[in-house]
C-alpha cells in the first residue's frame, strides 16, 4: 500500500462509507424509475468520486471492480443500454464487493490478499453486460486484468487496427526526435515497446492528470503528444474535456508498463516493437542542442564571482544535461555531476566551464556518425506535481469551511460517563443538605446545600442534554439496509413488495439504534417469508399482487416507536394454538380458555414456528423470541396484533437513553432496592380488607382492572412479612410486564433517583432477578430488580 497518513485512510473509509450508502439508495430507486436521467447523473457523480477517491491508493482490486461499474453506468447515462434487474443484481454485487474490501482495510489497513480472482470475475461481468449496449470487447478486456494477470494489456493487433496504423505512422516520422538511447537498447538486445494512452474524455472531472501519468512512465526513450480528435475551432473548444493521445517508446520491462498503468488498463494499448535499426540522427538536432550547451556556458562567464552565481549554475547545469541527452551523449553526464558540485563548493563555475568546452567538442565531432537524438515530448507543459493534499474527488476551495465536527464515539462515551459520575455526586448535596439538618442542626447550611444543588443540578442537566443531542442518532442509521434486503429476499421467495418508511429523522441514543438492527432484521425477514403472500395468492384473495411493508418510527415522550406493519396474510390464533400445542408449548387446559391476542402471543415462546420446514430464513423457532429477548435487554417493550386476511402489526417501544436510568427506591425487607420507572404504571396503598384470594394467589380490584398482588418479600427469598402502614394498607408498586398488570407489594416507597446503571459482573451476572447496581448520594451500594425476571 502507498505511504498514506492514517488520518487521509481514515478519512477515505469514512467517506466511502458514505457513497457506497447513497449508491445503493440510488440504485434501488433507479430500478423502481430506470428512465430517471437526474437520478443516474448524480448516481454517476458519486461513482466517480468514489473512483477518484480509491486512485489515491494502491487498491487495484477495488479499483477495477468500481471501473468496470463505471463504465456499465456510462453506457445506460448515454442511452445504448436500457438499466434493468440484471444490471442492478450486478452492480449491487460491486457494491458488496468494495465494502467487503472496505472491512479488510479497516482490519488491518489493506484490503487483503485473494480477492483478485472475484475481482476479474465481478468486472467481467459487469463489462459483459456493457458490452451489450457498445459492441466492443477489446477495451472492456483489459479492465479486468490487474498486475500480474495474464493478458493485462492488449498485444499489438492486425495492420488494419487504428491502433497499429497509429504507431507505424509515427516511427515513420520518428528518427528527427527519436531517444538516442533506442539505438543502444537494440543493440544490447533489450525489448522495447510501444505505449499508447489515451485518457477517457471526462477524466478531469475523475482527479486524473494524464500528463503527469505518462511523464511518469518508467524507460521512456522518445515520447510526444498529439490530439486524439481533430481539434474544435476556440469558440468550441471545451477546457475541461481531455483530447490528447499520448504515445512512446519505453524500454521498461512490460511488468512495469502494466504496474504502471493498473488503475487506467482500458485506456492503454501496448505492443512489443520489432528488433530492428534505429533511425538516423538529425544533424540539425545535434546542432541546435551543442548551440544550447555553448549557450549556457555563455552566461556563466559573465557573472563570476556575484552571489547569484549558484542559482544560476544549477539552472545551466538542469539544461546542459537535457541537452546531451537529447543527442545520447549520456555516457559524460556523471562527469557533469561532479563537476557542477565542485563549481559550487568553490563558488566559481570554472569546472563546468571546464567540462563543456571539452565534452561538447566531443560531441560535435559525433555529428557526421548520426547518432540518434531525442527530443523533449513535443512541447508538452511540466507535470505538475502530484497534490500533496488529497481533496477526495472535489476542490477544496468550492466548499466553505466545515459546520460538522466528526468526533469518534469514545470520546463522547467518556463525555457520557463523566456526565453519569457528575449525576452521583448531584444527588449526593440532598443527603448532605439533610445531614446538615437533621445531625448537626444547622438549617442556615443546610438550605445553601439545597440552593447549590439547585444550581448544579441545572447545570448537569443541560450537559447532560447536550451530550445525549451529541449522542442522538437517526433511525436512518438502521432503515437505510432494509431497501437491499428487502429486495433482495423477495426476489429469492417470487414476491413483489414495496417497502414504504417513515419517521426515518426520529432519533435515539446511538447504543439504542445500533441494537436494534438485529431484531429489526428477524422481524423484517418474518414479515417477507411468514406474512406477506406470493402474487398468486394475493390475486386469489382480492389483493394487488405487489405486497406492503411499512417501516415506520415516531417519538412518543421519553420513547421511541418502531412499528412494523404489512398486509399479508396475518397470523390464525387457532392455528397458532394447535402449532403450540403439538409442540408441547401449553397444556390442553391453556388451549381451552386461551383467547385469540394470547395466542398471537404464543409466537414469542422460544421454540415456537410456524414454518413448515427449515431454511436459510426462518424454521428454526428463534426469530421472535431473539426479538423480544433483544427490545427486554434494552428496557424496551413488544406489542403484536394482527387480523387473519388483512396484516400484521408489530410495534417496539424502546427508551430513548440507556446512560442515565430513572428508578424508584423502594423499602422491603429492611433494605432499599430500586424499580426501573419505565415499568411502573401507578404507586397505590391498597387496603388489605379489599384483597381477594384467587387459588394460590391474592388479587385486588384498581380501575376496574384485576390486578394479581405478588410480596416482593416473597419474590426475593427474604422471611420477612411485609409490612403494612397504620391504617392497615398495604403499598404497591403496579408494573406493567409483558402487557400485563400487576401488582408488587412493598413495605414503603421512598424516592425516585437518576443512576447510572451498571451491569452485574462475575457470579453476580448471572442472577437475572437484577437489572444492575448504581450508587447512590450517600455512598451506598443500590440493587435494582429486572421485574420481567421477577415475576414470570
Amino acid at each position: 500500500m502507498n505511504p498514506v497518513s492514517n488520518s487521509v485512510l481514515q478519512q477515505f473509509l469514512l467517506e466511502s462509507r458514505d457513497a457506497l450508502e447513497g449508491i445503493a439508495d440510488s440504485l434501488l430507486a433507479l430500478e423502481r424509475d430506470p428512465l430517471d436521467a437526474a437520478l443516474m447523473d448524480a448516481l454517476f457523480r458519486v461513482v466517480h468520486t468514489l473512483k477518484g477517491n480509491c486512485g489515491l491508493f494502491d487498491f487495484p482490486d477495488m479499483f477495477r471492480v468500481i471501473h468496470a461499474a463505471e463504465d456499465l453506468m456510462t453506457a445506460v447515462r448515454d442511452g445504448r443500454l436500457r438499466y434493468d434487474r440484471d444490471m442492478a443484481d450486478a452492480l449491487l454485487d460491486a457494491m458488496d464487493f468494495v465494502a467487503l474490501q472496505l472491512d479488510g482495510i479497516e482490519a488491518a489497513g489493506e484490503p487483503g490478499a485473494g480477492h483478485g480472482p472475484a475481482s476479474v470475475q465481478l468486472a467481467t461481468r459487469l463489462r459483459a453486460l456493457a458490452e451489450d449496449g457498445t459492441g466492443t470487447g477489446s477495451a472492456g478486456a483489459c479492465a479486468e486484468a490487474g498486475p500480474g494477470a495474464t493478458g493485462s494489456f492488449i498485444d499489438a493487433a492486425a495492420a488494419e487496427d487504428p491502433r497499429a496504423a497509429r504507431m507505424a505512422a509515427a516511427l515513420a516520422l520518428a528518427p528527427s526526435g527519436l531517444h538516442a538511447g533506442w539505438r543502444e537498447s537494440i543493440a544490447a538486445g533489450t525489448t522495447l515497446h510501444w505505449v499508447e494512452y489515451a485518457p477517457e474524455a471526462e477524466c478531469f472531472y475523475k482527479g486524473e492528470d494524464p500528463l503527469y501519468q505518462a511523464m511518469q512512465l518508467p524507460g521512456v526513450l522518445w515520447q510526444r503528444v498529439v490530439p486524439a480528435d481533430a481539434w474544435p475551432a476556440l469558440s468550441e473548444l471545451d477546457p475541461y474535456r481531455c483530447n490528447l493521445l499520448f504515445q512512446a517508446v519505453t524500454e521498461a520491462p512490460r511488468a512495469a508498463v502494466d504496474e504502471h498503468f493498473r488503475y487506467v488498463p482500458e485506456q492503454v494499448w501496448v505492443s512489443a516493437l520489432p528488433e530492428q535499426a534505429a533511425p538516423a540522427l538529425d544533424p540539425e538536432l545535434v546542432a541546435e542542442a551543442l548551440a544550447i550547451v555553448q549557450a549556457q556556458g555563455e552566461a556563466l562567464w559573465s557573472g563570476d564571482g556575484a552571489p547569484w552565481v549558484p542559482g544560476r549554475l544549477l539552472a545551466a547545469v538542469a539544461t546542459i544535461r537535457g541537452c546531451m541527452r537529447a543527442i545520447g551523449r549520456t555516457a559524460g553526464l556523471d562527469d557533469l555531476e561532479r563537476c557542477a558540485a565542485e563549481a559550487l563548493a568553490c563558488g566559481s563555475a570554472a569546472p563546468v566551464l571546464a567540462w563543456i568546452e571539452r565534452h561538447a567538442q566531443e560531441a560535435a565531432h559525433m555529428v557526421a556518425a548520426a547518432e540518434p537524438p531525442l527530443t523533449q515530448a513535443a512541447a508538452a507543459p511540466a507535470a505538475a506535481l502530484p497534490d500533496t493534499d488529497p481533496k477526495f474527488g472535489r476542490r477544496a476551495e468550492d466548499h466553505g469551511a466545515g459546520r460538522v465536527l466528526k468526533v469518534e464515539q469514545a470520546k463522547v462515551d467518556r463525555l457520557m460517563n463523566l456526565i453519569g459520575e457528575m449525576v452521583v455526586a448531584r444527588n449526593g448535596l440532598p443527603y448532605l443538605a439533610a445531614r446538615a439538618e437533621e445531625h448537626y442542626g444547622v438549617r442556615d447550611m443546610a438550605r445553601e446545600i439545597k440552593a447549590q444543588h439547585a444550581v448544579i443540578n441545572r447545570i448537569v442537566e443541560e450537559m447532560q442534554d447536550a451530550i445525549m443531542q451529541v449522542r442522538m442518532t437517526p433511525v436512518s442509521f438502521v432503515f437505510q439496509r432494509f431497501p437491499r434486503l428487502v429486495r433482495d429476499i423477495a426476489r429469492r421467495l417470487g414476491k413483489e413488495v414495496e417497502l414504504v418508511l417513515q419517521g426515518e429523522a426520529t432519533e435515539a441514543d446511538k447504543n439504542v439504534i445500533e441494537a436494534l438492527a438485529d431484531p429489526l432484521v428477524h422481524i423484517v425477514r418474518n414479515a417477507l417469508d411468514h406474512g406477506l403472500e406470493a402474487p398468486e395468492a394475493r390475486l386469489a384473495a382480492g389483493k394487488p399482487p405487489c405486497g406492503r411493508l411499512v417501516i415506520g418510527a415516531f417519538q412518543e415522550a421519553d420513547r421511541v416507536v418502531i412499528e412494523v406493519g404489512d398486509d399479508g396474510r396475518g397470523i390464525d390464533p387457532a392455528a397458532i394454538r394447535r402449532k403450540a400445542y403439538a409442540k408441547g408449548l401449553i397444556d390442553e387446559a391453556a388451549l381451552e380458555r386461551m383467547g385469540d391476542q394470547e395466542s398471537v402471543n404464543l409466537v414469542f415462546l422460544p421454540g415456537f414456528s410456524t414454518a413448515e420446514q427449515v431454511s436459510d430464513l426462518s424454521g428454526r423457532g428463534v426469530g421472535m423470541d431473539a426479538v423480544r429477548s433483544a427490545i427486554e435487554r434494552l428496557g424496551g417493550s413488544v406489542a403484536l396484533s394482527s387480523t387473519p386476511g388483512q396484516g400484521t402489526r408489530l410495534r417496539l417501544s424502546l427508551p430513548l437513553s440507556m446512560a442515565v436510568t430513572n428508578v424508584m427506591v423502594v423499602e422491603s425487607g429492611g433494605m432499599q432496592v430500586g424499580v426501573p420507572m419505565d415499568m411502573v404504571v401507578e404507586t397505590v396503598r391498597i387496603p388489605a380488607n379489599t384483597v381477594h384470594a384467587i387459588k394460590q394467589h391474592r388479587a385486588a380490584v384498581l380501575r376496574g382492572r384485576i390486578v394479581p398482588l405478588r410480596s416482593l418479600n416473597e419474590l426475593l427469598a427474604v422471611e420477612r412479612p411485609q409490612l403494612h402502614n397504620e391504617q392497615d394498607e398495604m403499598a404497591t408498586l403496579v408494573l406493567r410486564v409483558h402487557g400485563q398488570y400487576v401488582g408488587l407489594v412493598i413495605d414503603d416507597f421512598r424516592e425516585v433517583v437518576e443512576v447510572i446503571l451498571k451491569p452485574m459482573a462475575g457470579i453476580l451476572g448471572s442472577l437475572a432477578a437484577y437489572a444492575g447496581s448504581a450508587l447512590l448520594g450517600d455512598g451506598s451500594v443500590l440493587m435494582v430488580i429486572n421485574p420481567k425476571e421477577l415475576l414470570q
